[in-house]
């Protein structure tokens, strides 16, 4: 009789062990870099690698680095060496801050800007090499892929399903909206791949419509308001596909990504989760006759634009409202 009972206390040992082994094998401490055209972010997180699913955010910050201005501002369509230091020093201190947590790995991805400069691959490599950090440049349809995954990842409501949803990520040089849907059994994306964002509508207003592309800063916008709505509805209506169209009419529409979570949400009122296309109109009525010095931030150059960028894209896609998660491309960083 002890002996039966000792058998099944060493198999309930066992069993308790094995599966405190396997737990312990699942965890894993990864760092994820998100190198934008206008924001670096890093993201610290405990990730469940086998049921790919964050755990727990440790750590998480961002540094302004203008890099498609310089870009835009650039002769020779090449990153300059300023702002090549300027953006090795942030990526430094961040990467600084994320090796305290001891991670496993510290692994990023660079977008819009990165893909158009002609020295772009060069910048990345010297940023690994001060850093240690693998950093990969990936296309604007991986952008966009990786985007939706950190956007479902951010929701974290497991009945949700891939085709209730549209996401839509907005940076400094690109513009993405991804849609997944049903087409003969499988599942296929429906990507749109755009080149009008943050700091190409502020360029924009810049140079088409004050004439003033010495300028860092558009504001005060003011009467140019509906010039620059008529240019960004134009723009979407034209520029759109129809299914991403139809699929819009659908489906919840994310939105992630520094204008989408930090420069709208920052603007309006009580830092809402979702707003509504009458809530950004009334909003960037207002917004619109202020100058930098009303305004605050280090992205208070294009903030204003940025509400003008979203209220014509919703005006002619007709998207009612848009709900906020706090999902840049990093929580999909973190699950690769």
């Amino acid at each position: 009789m002890r002996s039966a009972a000792l058998s099944a206390f060493t198999l309930v040992c066992s069993l308790f062990f094995a599966a405190a082994a396997q737990a312990d094998r699942c965890q894993q401490i990864r760092a994820g870099l998100d190198i934008g055209s206008g924001t670096t972010k890093v993201a610290v997180a405990r990730v469940n690698v086998c049921q790919l699913r964050i755990e727990k955010v440790l750590y998480q910050d961002q540094r302004a680095v203008a890099w498609n201005d310089a870009l835009a501002h650039s002769a020779d369509n090449q990153l300059n060496p300023a702002i090549t230091q300027e953006g090795i020093a942030a990526l430094q201190q961040l990467v600084a801050h994320a090796k305290r947590f001891h991670p496993q790995r510290i692994s990023g991805v660079a977008t819009a800007v990165f893909r158009n400069a002609s020295n772009g691959q060069a910048v990345i490599e010297q940023l690994q090499r001060q850093t240690g950090a693998e950093i990969n440049i990936i296309s604007q349809e991986q952008e966009a892929k990786l985007g939706f995954l950190s956007a479902k990842a951010a929701l974290n409501d497991p009945a949700i399903r891939d085709e209730q949803l549209l996401v839509w990520d907005i940076g400094g040089g690109s513009m993405q909206m991804t849609a997944w849907r049903q087409q003969s059994g499988k599942l296929v994306a429906d990507i749109y791949q755009g080149k009008l964002a943050s700091v190409t509508l502020k360029n924009f207003i810049l140079t088409v419509l004050k004439n003033s592309p010495q300028v860092s800063s558009p504001n005060p916008i003011g009467s140019w308001r509906p010039s620059v709505l008529r240019f960004v509805q134009f723009y979407a209506t034209n520029e759109v596909s129809p299914q991403i169209k139809q699929d819009v009419a659908g489906r919840r529409v994310i939105g992630i990504g520094g204008v989408h979570g930090f420069s709208i949400r920052n603007q309006l009122p009580g830092k809402p989760h979702r707003y509504t296309l009458t809530e950004l109109q009334q909003l960037s009525q207002q917004q619109v006759w202020k100058g930098d010095s009303e305004l605050s931030g280090d992205y208070r150059a294009t903030d204003v634009s940025n509400l003008l960028l979203v209220e014509g894209f919703m005006q002619a896609l007709k998207i009612d409202q848009v709900t906020l998660v706090e999902a840049s491309l990093i929580q999909g960083v973190l699950l690769q």
